[in-house]
């Protein structure tokens, strides 16, 4: 992958993760909602758990994407 691929992926993977941040989020609203209203939330918990797992496999795609930006950016130096 060379650099130009590399940031664009980055970047695009940085949307992602905001993103999902933003549903993380509005889930555990939506069960504390759930929950002070007096509905089961059973479902909703384990939707968030999904979410969570999805989350964290983004974050770590995102992760990889950022390391490989910086080896093309600063190749190892070979020493003579």
């Amino acid at each position: 992958m060379n650099l130009v691929i590399a940031l664009d992926e980055l970047s695009k993977a940085r949307v992602i993760v905001a993103e999902g941040e933003g549903c993380v989020a509005e889930q555990r609203a939506m069960i504390d909602t759930l929950d002070r209203e007096g509905f089961d939330t059973l479902d909703a918990i384990l939707f968030l758990e999904h979410l969570e797992e999805m989350q964290e496999a983004y974050v770590a795609h995102r992760d990889r994407l950022e390391r490989q930006v910086m080896v093309l950016v600063r190749p190892a130096t070979t020493e003579d």
